[in-house]
């Protein structure tokens, strides 16, 4: 049996509520300023004023993320609510995610600029604070830089900012997953534009340019899930490191002149969706929240000023966020495509490994899943439990869930039955053969030559190569096998990957499977999906049309 992921705001968990203060005060509610008669997008609100209001505080503006609305920060255990009772007066915006289709940070921070400056206005102050979650501290970071809303913030404080992207984005656009995102649309401007290699562009182009450091900005992070097979556990056999269940804690820590604010509640590990929570990391941002003054160095402040969990330390470059790892490991094996009857994969396993967990991700309900064993066991899928997916990728996907303690070693063979869908089958491995790859760069001028390095770790090899390496542009739908691709086999172990990348501008996913055999004989398989971008004649990446 499978089971919708459903919104987390039908259900608020009885720990939320127990450890919210029962002293506080429900908020009343925001008033609308109707800027937008014809949508949602444009609009925004002002927050009741507190009886304990002070001029000695600043107003907050609270930017939600991917897919998201303003109830973000209004609904259960609300920052909204938390603010109000601390005597903060409040703001909030609409964007065009609140009408569906989630919009770039240029869309976006364009609009937030205009209701930035507006909120200033209407409470007759010269700079506000802003509280952003997840894509929202992108959208934040626009309108500061390219839309000329900087001299109107001076703090920002980011929750889950994904600073260098998603891979969960790269992989929405990658070989595998492309039928059934056509079907559960689930791209669009706002998932494109968090791909790895868009956002290493971003940053090139931004944290350069001073308008960057005008406000200072504070980064919080998780490394939580949202529980046993809820969506945020599934992202960590995606992401590289320790992650929320949707951003890295790298991509979280990824601006050069960003200031580490907290990672975690203590020793309470927090999700991408809990960050927003008032319950959880109210009082960690609270102490961060600072009007403009004279004392306050607005261009200098992210080089003099380190809080990290409620005590202040000088900081200097040893502790800033170290750059990203070029060096990537993956222990996990990608397949997707159409289903209309039976479609049948088969999934070599090796020896000696404690676990795989097989999500098979589906857009129709009526779609059944088995998994059998070499020796012939068929194994149903388990139930997960109803958790949302806010962060939008994968949330209209139905998960057939399998999870195996120390499964066979050969083919083991997975039969989807439905009509007219697609699906996408991520299996995650524990023990046995781990994949490293580097790749030296993301962005590309036309025709320039790319080369990844793969080795082999946590097991011996006998033979490893490469099998067909798919080339998608994304936002075309065209995929097409990557024929000019050149492999030199260093070792058993180790290969060396060199090809010349497209002349069209745009953002592409290399997918493809490395397939090997160990030393016990036992035939293995990994998944790559490679992220890159080439940019026009201006050093631009165009958005798909």
């Amino acid at each position: 049996m499978s089971r919708r992921f459903l919104p987390a705001l039908l259900a608020p968990s009885l720990a939320l509520l127990l450890a919210w203060p029962s002293a506080a005060a429900a908020a009343p509610s925001p008033t609308l300023h109707d800027d937008n008669p014809n949508g949602k997008a444009g609009d925004w609100y002002t927050g009741a004023i507190p009886p304990n209001a002070s001029n000695d505080k600043p107003v907050l503006l609270f930017v939600q993320g991917l897919h998201s609305d303003y109830t973000t920060w209004t609904a259960s255990d609300d920052f909204y609510t938390a603010a109000y009772n601390a005597g903060y007066r409040t703001a909030f915006v609409q964007l065009p995610d609140a009408e569906g289709t989630g919009g770039s940070m240029w869309t976006n921070g364009r609009i937030l600029a205009d209701v930035i400056k507006k909120v200033a206005d209407y409470y007759q102050v010269p700079q506000i604070n802003v509280i952003a979650h997840s894509k929202g501290g992108i959208d934040t970071q626009a309108a500061l830089v390219y839309y000329g809303a900087h001299p109107y913030v001076n703090v920002v404080h980011q929750l889950g900012t994904p600073n260098k992207g998603s891979e969960l984005a790269d992989l929405a656009y990658s070989d595998w997953t492309w039928w059934l995102a056509e079907i559960i649309g689930m791209r669009d401007d706002a998932v494109y534009s968090l791909q790895t290699s868009y956002m290493a562009q971003f940053r090139e182009q931004t944290d350069s340019r001073a308008e960057a450091r005008k406000a200072t900005t504070y980064m919080g992070a998780g490394t939580g899930d949202d529980g046993w097979f809820s969506p945020t556990w599934f992202a960590h056999a995606i992401l590289p490191g320790s992650d929320d269940g949707a951003v890295s804690l790298d991509s979280a820590f990824g601006l050069p002149y960003g200031i580490r604010s907290f990672t975690d509640k203590g020793s309470e590990k927090l999700s991408h969706f809990q960050l927003r929570d008032a319950s959880k990391t109210w009082e960690l941002v609270r102490p961060k929240l600072k009007l403009a003054s004279a004392g306050w160095s607005e261009a200098g402040a992210a080089e003099a000023e380190w809080t990290d969990a409620g005590s202040a330390k000088k900081a200097d470059q040893a502790d800033r966020v170290p750059a990203r790892s070029k060096d990537d490991a993956t222990s996990a094996i990608y397949r997707g495509g159409e289903v209309d009857g039976e479609q049948t994969e088969r999934i070599p396993l090796e020896g000696g490994l404690k676990n795989v967990m097989i999500d098979v991700m589906v857009a129709d309900e009526a779609t059944t899943v088995e998994l059998i064993s070499p020796s012939g066991k068929v194994y149903r899928p388990e139930d997960g439990e109803a958790v949302s997916d806010e962060h939008g990728i994968f949330g209209k996907a139905m998960h057939h869930v399998f999870s195996i303690d120390k499964p066979e070693k050969g083919e083991w063979t997975a039969k989807i039955n439905g009509k007219r869908d697609a699906y996408f089958l991520l299996a995650a491995v524990k023990g046995g053969v781990d994949l490293n790859w580097q790749a030296d760069k993301q962005v590309f001028k036309k025709n320039d030559t790319a080369s990844l390095q793969l080795e082999t770790r946590k097991g011996k090899t006998k033979q490893t190569s490469l099998q067909q390496a798919t080339l998608r542009r994304s936002g075309s739908g065209k995929g097409t096998e990557l024929k000019r691709l050149r492999v030199n086999a260093v070792s058993d172990n180790e290969m060396n990957i060199r090809f010349q990348v497209p002349s069209e501008p745009g953002v592409y996913n290399l997918s493809f499977e490395v397939t090997g055999v160990d030393e016990s004989g036992a035939a293995f398989t990994r998944s790559v999906n490679y992220n890159f971008a080439v940019t026009d004649d201006d050093g631009e990446i165009p958005l798909p049309e």
